[in-house]
């Protein structure tokens, strides 16, 4: 319309019409392009803000699986750490009032087994009441009559949370908060197998709040004791809220990176998260294996441990390896020393005693605390004409040991039966036989000595 009328105005020269016609052309291109270039500019905001939201929703939906399996495993090795503490709490305990038992005899020969029962149970009770834990775990025991189950099938005999319903009789048949029958279970799993792991509910420590809890019980044969101990789950629980909160921190960061470098820097973000949550995830891990291979108290590998690296010295045995050394030992009047001077002056005997022994060995020999104050020591490569120097040296090294300040003008001594593995062993348990008969006779042979199977 434009193009015609003006034109019309200048139709008397044709030189003006076409220059009018060129000039309204280009304008018209300029429009095209300036319209085509705000189409590919809208394009690319679309696709960048689509592919932007694309991004943050796939991350948001990596990241909370990340966090889930970070919280996961959090909370299984956790809860793993405080299976095994029950474990060694609940034997530890038998240990202890075995030792009691066996000492109590020894020094009334007469007593019935009613006198001996009382007063183990008069010490059992001593220890579970003043024991304390952190997280609410706690110990108990309850005596069984009938292991076929039923009404009145035990004695709840010790327990700290339901003192006052302690000689009260249980029963199989009661079903808890749960809908499951817990006793029952319990017994069950006595029967087959002496001990049992289950999860059922039951109230705090000291309060009324009902909540899941996971215990272990393992039977005590002399007395049909069922010993127990559980910690309630909420208690632990905390590790994998942390684990949450740890993780969300992450994610804000790298959802504001995403804001500014989108796909590339994106997916670099994602890798390097990756990786280092995976490195953080193996260092924890490492960690808390470690802590699960080391007795606490005094550094020495644990029993589960031991028990690991005593069935791995069998099979490499069974294939040919030779010269492996087994030692039981163990510190002579360890009890006196507990009874004289304290618990916390014979832990710092067995801490002594632990770096004594391994003053004299290699970096491949290995210390494992067994129970209590009772050791294995795995010494490789030893040839059977150098056990005496070995032994000797190790008695030595014992004897050695500084009390200044812990216990003046006493001296440590050990006893150790030796042997090796046999070819008509089954399993590691058969060598260790023997070594504990071989420290029996160390024993009977006045201490301060080695005996060799």
């Amino acid at each position: 319309m434009m193009t015609s009328i003006v034109c019309r105005s200048l139709s008397s020269n044709p030189m003006d019409i076409l220059r009018a016609e060129r000039v309204f052309g280009m304008r018209r291109k300029d429009t095209i392009m300036k319209n085509d270039n705000r189409s590919d500019i809208k394009r690319t905001m679309i696709f960048i803000t689509v592919g932007l939201l694309v991004s943050m929703m796939l991350f948001t939906v990596f990241s909370r699986v990340v966090t889930g399996i970070s919280a996961a495993m959090t909370y299984e090795t956790t809860l793993a750490v405080k299976k095994n503490m029950l474990y060694e709490n609940v034997n530890n305990m038998i240990i202890y009032l075995e030792g009691e038992r066996e000492q109590y005899l020894k020094d009334h020969p007469g007593a019935s087994e009613a006198e001996v029962e009382e007063e183990i149970t008069a010490l059992a009770r001593k220890r579970i009441y003043e024991e304390e834990h952190s997280d609410g775990a706690y110990m108990w025991v309850q005596k069984v009559l009938d292991y076929n189950g039923g009404d009145d099938y035990a004695v709840r005999l010790i327990h700290p949370n339901l003192s006052d319903t302690e000689g009260c009789f249980l029963s199989t048949n009661e079903v808890n908060q749960m809908g499951m029958k817990a006793y029952e279970i319990e017994l069950n799993g006595i029967r087959s197998d002496g001990e049992i792991y289950q999860n059922y509910a039951f109230k705090k420590l000291n309060s009324d709040e009902v909540t899941e809890k996971v215990s272990y019980a393992r039977l005590y044969e002399p007395f049909d004791w069922i010993i127990c101990m559980g910690v309630n789950l909420d208690d632990i629980d905390h590790y994998r809220l942390q684990a949450q909160e740890h993780m969300r921190t992450y994610e804000i960061i790298v959802l504001l990176a995403i804001v500014f470098t989108w796909l590339v820097m994106l997916l670099a973000m994602v890798i390097i998260y990756r990786k280092t949550r995976l490195r953080e995830y193996e260092k924890r891990n490492q960690e808390l294996k470690d802590k699960l291979d080391r007795d606490e108290l005094t550094g020495a590998r644990s029993r589960a441990c031991g028990e690991r690296l005593l069935s791995a010295e069998h099979e490499a045995f069974l294939k040919g390896k030779e010269n492996t050394l087994i030692m039981m030992m163990d510190v002579d009047r360890f009890k006196n020393i507990n009874d004289g001077y304290g618990h916390d002056t014979g832990d710092k005997v067995l801490q002594a005693f632990v770096g004594a022994v391994r003053e004299t060995f290699r970096a491949s020999d290995s210390i494992i605390r067994w129970g209590g104050d009772e050791f294995i020591v795995l010494l490789q490569d030893i040839a059977p004409e150098t056990v005496r120097l070995v032994a000797d040296k190790i008695l030595d090294s014992v004897r050695g040991i500084n009390l200044e300040g812990i216990m003046e003008d006493y001296q440590i001594t050990s006893s150790v039966g030796i042997t090796y593995f046999d070819k008509e062993d089954t399993d590691y348990n058969s060598a260790l036989i023997r070594a504990d008969e071989a420290l029996y006779r160390a024993k009977e042979d006045g201490r301060n000595n080695w005996k060799m199977s």
